[in-house]
Formats: C-alpha cells, structure tokens, sequence
C-alpha cells in the first residue's frame, strides 16, 4: 500500500513537473528572433523648402507630395526574454517629384530615385506574440535636381545628389508563429537641404 502511494504521489509529481515545463516553454518562445527578410508598403509624405541648384541658376523648391511607397528589408533580432535588440537594412526603389514654379515661367524639380536606410531597433515583447518598438538609424536618398526653361524639357542645369540623414520612428509587430510576423510602422526620415518624408509602412517578415 505505502509503495503504491509513493508510485502513485511520484507520477503525479513528475505530471505536473512536465506540464510546468511545457508552460514555461510556452511562455519563453522567442518568436521575434532570427535572420529575417521581409517586404513592406505603405503611405509617404514628403516635403521639401529649400534654395537648390549653384547660382546663376539656383532656385527655391517649396513643395510636398504624398503617394504609396514599397521596398524591401533584411536583418536579424535577438531576443532576451521579453527584450528584443535588432539591426536592419531596406531598400525602397521609388520615390516622389517635387516641383515649383519660378517667376520667368520655369521650374524647379527633385526627382528621387531610391532611398535605402541602416538602423538598429529595440523593443519589448508585451505579449509572446507582440512586440512594441523603437527605430534609430541612418538614410541615404538619391534624386536629382533639374531647372527648366518655359517650355522647355531640357534642362537648362542638373544636379545629382545623395542626400543622408537620421531616420526615426516605431511600431508594432505581431508574431503569427515562430517564421512568420507582419508590421506596422510610423517612420520619419530628415535628409539634407530640408528634405523630409513622414511613412505609414505595414510589413511582412519571414524569419529562420
């Protein structure tokens, strides 16, 4: 009889041993760590108030422009618990014209080509499946400058530039497995000669 009670208070210690185990598993699943590539798209904001172009022909851009913005990005995180700490690289292949009218019936437009960006992120997994956020990093745009005659489609004087500066910004990132997590994100990018662009990007990461 006392064998049989200490077999049988045993089992019951190592079931319920096991399923602490399982939960605490449960509980420390890393969903927000790995290598990871991903797409993303969203809304874009630019603007720029600026005097472009060396004289005799420099000019003043006062303008802003919205439209969709797409790119992709690749990284890695790592996961401390609830602590998540990541760097990241993006690419984004299209970008927005601003333009302005000049006074001799001309006009003055920056066309950007691509923007790409490097930036570390930290944040804190306040549920196992969703992870809150904050971006820092550095961006780079390249567009070009043209100043045209009225009309005209040649440009009378053309600059190419890449312009740099801090990005910022945060979000929230829901993990629908181990693999798998989508974004969504508010960022903001100040480059040079006042050019600046507010984005509303929702992504999609996949992680091994």
């Amino acid at each position: 009889m006392k064998t049989t009670l200490k077999l049988s208070t045993l089992a019951f210690a190592l079931t319920l041993f096991a399923g602490t185990s399982v939960a605490h598993a449960q509980d420390s699943e890393e969903n927000f760590e790995g290598i990871k590539f991903g797409v993303q798209a969203g809304w874009e904001r630019r603007k720029i108030d600026e005097t472009l172009l060396p004289a005799p022909n420099s000019a003043r851009l006062d303008d802003k422009n919205s439209g969709i913005t797409y790119g992709g990005f690749a990284g890695y995180d790592a996961q401390f618990d609830q602590i998540v700490l990541g760097v990241e690289a993006d690419f984004s292949p299209n970008g927005k014209t601003l333009q302005s009218s000049l006074v001799n019936g001309g006009s003055i437009e920056l066309d950007s080509k691509w923007a790409a960006s490097a930036s570390a992120r930290a944040g804190i997994a306040i549920t196992p499946n969703v992870l809150a956020y904050g971006r820092l990093g550095y961006g780079f745009n390249r567009y070009q400058i043209r100043s045209l005659a009225a009309g005209n489609s040649t440009p009378i004087a053309t600059e190419r530039v890449t312009g740099e500066g801090l990005i910022y910004g945060g979000g929230l990132e829901f993990a629908m497995n181990r693999n798998a997590s989508f974004r969504v994100e508010y960022r903001r990018n100040d480059y040079d000669r006042s050019l600046r662009s507010d984005q509303v990007l929702g992504g999609l990461t996949v992680r091994f």
